[in-house]
């Protein structure tokens, strides 16, 4: 289990929120929270596919654990999770894989991300999808950062409907 980082709500124990301390900077984040869910373009299974992988690589035990209840409707099983952290050597789909080559390369080595992998993304998905794929990892990234320096990132396997 992790320890706590950050300083928590004397009243609850509960973390501080963004807007406890900022509520502008909380409401506008909130707001681009909001936005960036709103209207899908992309199907669940390959937004929690990539979600899932940016909690692989930040070590966040809620990102990797939880699961949205619509995404396991939808298919996403724990076989498929487990091709996630080697997603380059599975049978996942050229879909799949090329939304978790952005992914992993978004977060972790932009530089990697060359034209031809560029081209192969074009080819599974529309730009307007491209930028929707883009907000969810400038919202996890930080989501999931905040869930480690908090020290609440270790938990079992989690469901959300």
């Amino acid at each position: 289990m992790t320890s706590p980082r950050i300083t928590t709500k004397p009243s609850s124990g509960a973390p501080f929120d963004l807007a406890d301390v900022a509520p502008e900077l909380g409401e506008a984040f909130h707001a681009f929270f909001a936005a960036s869910i709103t209207k899908p373009k992309v199907d669940i299974v390959t937004k929690e596919m990539v979600r899932i992988l940016s909690g692989q690589l930040s070590h966040c035990g809620v990102c990797r654990n939880t699961r949205v209840r619509v995404a396991v409707d939808r298919g996403l099983d724990e076989t498929t999770v487990a091709k996630i952290e080697h997603f380059e050597d599975s049978d996942l789909s050229d879909r799949h894989k090329a939304a978790l080559r952005y992914a992993r390369a978004f977060l972790v080595d932009p530089e990697s991300f060359g034209e031809a992998a560029q081209a192969e993304l074009l080819a599974h998905f529309r730009p307007d999808q491209v930028a929707e794929l883009t907000l969810d990892l400038i919202r996890l990234r930080p989501g999931s950062k905040v869930a480690v320096a908090s020290g609440t990132s270790d938990v079992d396997r989690l469901v959300f409907i």
